[in-house]
């Protein structure tokens, strides 16, 4: 069995870090048929000194996490058939209103036609929310969480042996969000974002590829607050790169390009500007890994300006101190730009700090405890959305 496809899987269905996925390496799985069944549950306490992110009324509150899951696997040959379901429910001893109970779901196959010729079909359900104080909560705090559905499929068709110099990857994918709040703004807020990919890859050393990535998306929304003047929008990125694998202690991807996005709206200016994505893993020592990610996008609008421009910097070190415990430290920098804001409000700026320091023991094969500090920040020129934000947690994950 490839255990590796259970943490991947894992890290899909439940959009968990990958340090939490890495515990369930040893998990034992019981036969179902043709297909290996593997079941996990994760418990927590955590304490959070500012639930909703606010500047002033903060509320603080410990709160339970149970978060069952389990994943179906079928491989045959070197493909394979996955099924994944998670639920995630959160109580707040102090904050009733914060409670939740999200659901994700899974499903895919990877199948391999021949050395050459590759299919990978996914489908992403998520019944989730939107913590208050972000995304469309962030100005207008409300009683409760937005909750929403969210639908994703996915299709990639990839010609050329893995070794072959060149290689090509073909892909669309569907994204549709729709939120339960059934009002105008609540309905202003749905959308389906389609996006089709083409990559290429040249092999230019031994374990090193150029790329090519050209990315067409395009935003249709469901409902305008005003017809005149809607949201959609089409957007385009062309990316040029290279990539690398075990080359002396590093591998990772480089991609720089151009990216220009045009609203269907004339009274809604268009942008064009520069594009990139990085990221690198040096490691060191065999014990000692550090990475770091980087990347420049736009994404859609939570209720202000026309879309955001963000830039991201993460720092990560992951160390093994003994064959039991290891730790992982990570800094988060990022800054979301609204473009489009109105000339009398000007342009909404937030810089955003997350620091995530976190220590894993494993008791037993299928007993593991985690034990992390959260420390996030925003600090932005509209000082009433400006907070700070610790959150201590313990949680314990097992398996079979």
């Amino acid at each position: 069995m490839k255990l590796w496809k259970v943490a991947a899987l894992s890290t899909a269905v439940v959009t968990a870090m990958n340090a939490q996925a890495q515990q369930f390496d040893d998990a034992a799985p019981i036969a179902f048929g043709s297909f290996d069944f593997i079941p996990t549950v994760d418990v927590g306490l955590r304490y959070d000194d500012n639930v909703t992110r606010q500047n002033e009324d903060k509320i603080s509150s410990f709160s339970s996490i149970i978060s069952p899951q389990f994943v179906l696997l079928n491989n045959f040959g070197a493909s394979q058939t996955r099924f994944g379901y998670r639920l995630r429910n959160e109580r707040f001893f102090s904050s009733n209103a914060d409670n939740y109970t999200d659901h994700f779901l899974s499903v895919g196959v990877e199948y391999e036609l021949n050395i050459r010729h590759r299919l990978d079909v996914s489908f992403d359900f998520e019944d989730g929310h939107e913590q208050r104080g972000t995304g469309f909560s962030i100005l207008n705090l409300g009683e409760t969480p937005d909750t929403y559905k969210k639908s994703d499929l996915g299709f990639q068709y990839s010609y050329g042996a893995p070794g072959a110099t060149g290689r090509v990857d073909l892909g669309f994918d569907i994204s549709d969000r729709n939120y339960d709040l059934q009002t105008d703004e609540g309905l202003a807020r749905d959308r389906v974002v389609s996006t089709t990919r083409a990559g290429f890859f040249y092999k230019i050393g031994t374990a090193t590829d150029a790329t090519f990535d050209v990315i067409l998306r395009n935003v249709a929304y469901g409902f305008e607050l005003d017809a005149n003047n809607p949201l959609d929008s089409s957007v385009a990125s062309y990316l040029i790169g290279v990539q690398w694998e075990a080359t002396a202690e590093t591998s990772g991807f480089v991609k720089l390009g151009y990216e220009e996005k045009d609203f269907d709206s004339s009274l809604r200016e268009d942008y064009n500007g520069f594009d990139w994505s990085a990221g690198v893993t040096w490691e060191p020592t065999s014990n000692s890994q550090f990475r770091f990610i980087t990347s420049n996008d736009t994404n859609e609008s939570n209720g202000e300006g026309n879309f955001i421009r963000q830039r991201d910097y993460t720092l990560q070190w992951n160390h093994q101190w003994l064959e039991r415990l290891r730790t992982r430290a990570s800094f988060t920098l990022s800054t979301d730009r609204y473009e489009g804001q109105p000339t009398e409000f000007g342009a909404r700026e937030d810089d955003l700090e997350r620091l995530n320091l976190t220590a894993y023991y494993q008791f037993r094969r299928w007993f593991n405890v985690e034990v992390g500090y959260v420390f996030d920040t925003r600090d932005s020129n509209r000082s009433e959305i400006n907070y700070d934000r610790n959150q201590f947690l313990i949680n314990a994950y097992i398996t079979l």
